[in-house]
């Protein structure tokens, strides 16, 4: 059991360590980029957004060999678990990460991210 949900959701496990990994890194050793529009907030919307849809992934229900559906409670449960691995994240740049700090916006961005699923998850849907 514990194997099978691994396997399914392998390529959310890997996302969400890379992207602990990334969010860890002691903030002297980041590249110094100046940019005006936010890249920062750009990195969180699609390292959230990317682990949502993940989770989606990896939670679809096969019908027949050539069908698959993904049900709107997946895409809830992957939302609200993206945004609280987002919040963790926060919680352990404020707390824990070497010269990282907590960011309210990373959180918003992060939720935003994730919230992004849904209009994906109803345009793939509706092009079956």
């Amino acid at each position: 059991m514990i194997i099978s949900f691994l396997l399914k959701y392998r390529f959310a496990i890997l996302w969400a360590m890379i992207s602990l990994t990334a969010c860890g890194i002691n903030g002297n050793d980041l590249p110094k980029i100046n940019v005006d529009f936010g890249m920062d907030k750009v990195a969180h919307f699609v390292l959230f957004g990317v682990q949502a849809w993940l989770i989606i992934l990896g939670s679809r229900v096969k019908r027949k060999a050539s069908t698959e559906k993904i049900k709107w409670i997946s895409v809830h449960i992957a939302v609200i678990i993206s945004l609280a691995y987002g919040i963790f994240i926060e919680i352990l740049q404020a707390t824990v990460f070497v010269n990282r700090s907590y960011d309210f916006a990373d959180m918003v961005a992060d939720g935003i991210g994730a919230l992004f699923c849904y209009p994906l998850v109803y345009l793939r849907n509706s092009l079956k």
